[in-house]
């Protein structure tokens, strides 16, 4: 169950990066996003140092001011790079992954560490913007979100 917080934040659920690399995505962000299982989804780090990931939907960059950065990054975008294979562009990092029925994604470890996370690591995710939802595990949220009842944790 979601759960609003202090200043409207919309927090889903916890999850954790599981030692194999997988990571499953919360059922609510999915559906309120409308992105669908056994589909490819976007992940792009923030412009800050917070650690972790935002998932976008494909569908919905090209009428976004993320268009312009997004046409820097066709191979992101087209899902032409292996899966998991992170691209930088102007201080951010990008890679796509494939979402499976269960609603969990896979990256090697290496692109986890280039999001500044690793297996073992639990990341909140939250509501973001239009565009998608973060996951992160550090930031202004983490310390309200663990005080926080009745949320859903994914392990």
């Amino acid at each position: 169950m979601a759960v609003t917080a202090k200043a409207g934040k919309y927090f889903y659920a916890w999850s954790k990066i599981l030692p194999d690399g997988s990571f499953c995505l919360s059922d609510q962000a999915l559906q309120e996003y409308y992105i669908t299982t056994e589909s490819n989804v976007i992940l792009m780090s923030g412009r800050n140092t917070l650690k972790g990931f935002s998932v976008l939907c494909k569908e919905r960059i090209s009428n976004s001011p993320l268009a312009a950065i997004f046409n820097n990054v066709p191979q992101v975008q087209n899902f032409t790079i292996p899966a998991g294979e992170a691209v930088t562009f102007k201080h951010r990092l990008f890679c796509w992954a494939y979402l499976d029925k269960d609603r969990y994604i896979r990256l090697p470890e290496e692109t986890w560490k280039q999001f500044g996370v690793t297996p073992g690591d639990r990341l909140l995710s939250l509501r973001a913007n239009h565009l998608g939802f973060d996951n992160l595990s550090e930031g202004p949220f983490i310390d309200l979100a663990k005080q926080l009842r009745d949320m859903i944790v994914y392990e």
